[in-house]
Formats: C-alpha cells, structure tokens, sequence
C-alpha cells in the first residue's frame, strides 16, 4: 500500500470516528469529500486544497459538516469553522440542469439571515438550491448545498446560471415569506447550478460594512400602481374597442384621449412601470394565471383592445387616481 493510500486510509477512519462521536451518522466517502467544484472565478481567500484539508483533520479539526438538505435544515454542525446552521429560503433541485441565465453580484443577508445578490446598489431577493446558511466561527454568514459545497460567504462575489422571477410567485414567493416576510420581495433572482466551491478548512474575510440588508422595493425598482381589476379568464366579455395613443398623467394613471375626451385604461392584473436607470417612456405590464407576462402599453405608443365602458367615479380607478379625472374609463378584457 502507498504512503497516499495510508493517508487516504487514515483520513477516513478519522471522519468516522469523528462523526460517530458527534452524532453525525455515517461520514460521505473519501472521494466524495475530493469531489472537485466546477471551476469558476473565485476570489483568492476561498480555494483550500484537500492537503491542507487532511492536515486539520489530522489535528482533530473536523472542517466537514454533515449538512441538511432542502427538506431537514435542522442538523446541527460538526465543528470546524462552522459554528452555526440557520435555515435560508431554498428549493429541491436535483443538479438536472435548468435555466441556463447568468446571474451574478455580491452575496449579502438580511439582518434575519435571508440571503441577496447584490448588483451595484440595488438588492434581490436570493434563491439557492438544497440550502442552508452557515455562520464561521468569526461571525461571517455563508450559504452551502446539501453536500457543503460553498455557495458563497457574505461580501465575496458569485457567478451561476439560473434566472429571475418579475414578480416572485409560487414556490419561491412562499419560501421567501415564511422566513423573510419581514423584508418583502418583489422580485427573486434564483440559481440552477452546483456550488462552487469545496468546505471551507478556515474563516472567510469579513464583509464590507455596507451591503444592503433587504431586497429593494418595488418602488426602488420602478414599479408603481395603475388602476387594474383581477382578471378572470372564464368570465364574460364586452365586445367594446379601445384604440388611441397611450400617455399617462404626471400621477402616473394611463389614458387615450380622442377629440377632447379622456378615457382612462383600466389593465388586467397589472402594474406600471418607469425604469429608475434608463430614461425611457412609462409602460403597463401585467400577468396572468396561464404564466404569460408582458407589456400591455407604452407610452407614447398606439394600442387597440377589446373590452367594455365604465363610469369616470369607477372605483377601481379612482382608488388609484383620485387626483387624475378621466370623461370615462375603459376597462381591457383583452389578454396580451
């Protein structure tokens, strides 16, 4: 037997031995703890290499932690630089390929450990496959996989292929809330991609003191409030037309106007939108129960859609745009 095979050999009776007495359960095999991440940019403080790996264990320095999956954020760390296991909002994934986006910034927390990918200043809500958070024995926060694998620390820089949802709904809307409903988010950018990084055998660097700790909202993003009705696709339509040039009033309200009568649009389940850091005309977006999404109007722009008359006192624009007096509405039956 070579001297790496003794090494090897020793190496695996030490994290069973650690392990059993810990709690822990039966350690992974050698060659899963070798396992190499994809290879990807990395700042320099993360890479430790399995030599420095067995020379802490051989110490008794257990740097492996046996973490939980998606399903059980409940098991406590084995020790090492890891000192705490706290549940972040995650999704099951089985590493069988996805979105293929590139996502990419800074890895911050809220104050209640809910992590954001952080793009210049601006903050979204983060999802991460099979994850828990880990916080290092100097109080700098983490996020890894169900195999320990790093997604990244706070402040250090990530790079994986997922997506985004605008605005979050189902699963990762609901993951989000139940634990980080105090800091709502309206949009959450999500990863389908392995970790990239091996367990880490020392602390990561602290932070910049200044990372956002929430999402940016709705309003920070450009998104603002129309007069819009929940739109049923079953549900009875009026064979009314609307066409004209879409503008919106210094309120922020849409509206066509056609030989001196303004008529108010009304949009199914729909939001307005002024992009904070291009100028470019206001716009309508909505959604629907089908998963389509898009723009229904533009600024500036010619529409035509079908739909049905209502009254200039109609609730559902006054209760928006009480300061914006319309001849009549108009409310759109059509779907994009």
């Amino acid at each position: 037997m070579s001297e790496r095979d003794d090494a090897d050999e020793l190496i695996t009776t030490v994290l069973r031995e650690e392990a059993d007495r810990l709690g822990a359960g039966i350690p992974p095999p050698l060659e899963d703890l070798q396992h190499s991440a994809t290879r990807r940019r990395q700042s320099r403080w993360v890479a430790a290499g399995l030599g420095g790996f067995a020379a802490a264990l051989m110490v008794g320095a257990l740097v492996w932690a046996y973490l939980p999956s998606a399903e059980d954020t409940s098991v406590a760390p084995a020790g090492g630089p890891i000192t705490d296991t706290f549940d972040v909002p995650t999704y099951a994934w089985d590493e069988g390929g996805g979105d293929a986006a590139q996502v990419s910034g800074t890895l911050a927390f809220t104050d209640a450990g809910c992590p954001l990918l952080v793009e210049g200043e601006r903050a979204t809500a983060l999802m991460l496959p099979n994850a828990t958070g880990v916080t290092y024995d100097n109080g700098v926060r983490g996020v890894v996989d169900g195999k320990g694998r790093v997604y990244a620390t706070e402040g250090q820089t990530m790079e994986y292929a997922g997506g985004w949802q605008q605005p979050a709904a189902g699963e990762f809307a609901q993951s989000w809330a139940a634990l980080c409903g105090d800091t709502p988010a309206r949009d959450i950018v999500y990863v389908n991609d392995v970790a990239a990084h091996e367990t880490l055998s020392e602390v990561p660097p602290r932070p910049a003191d200044d990372l956002p700790t929430a999402p940016a909202t709705a309003q920070e993003l450009g998104w603002f409030e129309v007069p819009t009705f929940p739109f049923d696709a079953d549900g009875p339509r009026e064979d009314a037309l609307i066409e004209g040039v879409v503008e919106f009033t210094d309120e922020g309200c849409p509206y066509v106007e056609t030989d001196g009568f303004r008529t108010g649009l009304v949009f199914p389940n729909a939001e307005g939108f002024d992009n904070p850091d291009v100028e470019e005309p206001r716009m309508v977006y909505a959604y629907f129960d089908s998963g389509t999404s898009g723009m229904m109007a533009m600024e500036g722009e010619a529409i035509s859609y079908g739909g049905g008359g209502g009254a200039a006192d109609d609730e559902r624009w006054t209760s928006v745009c009480a300061q914006s007096p319309v001849d009549g509405i108009f409310i759109v039956q059509d779907t994009l």
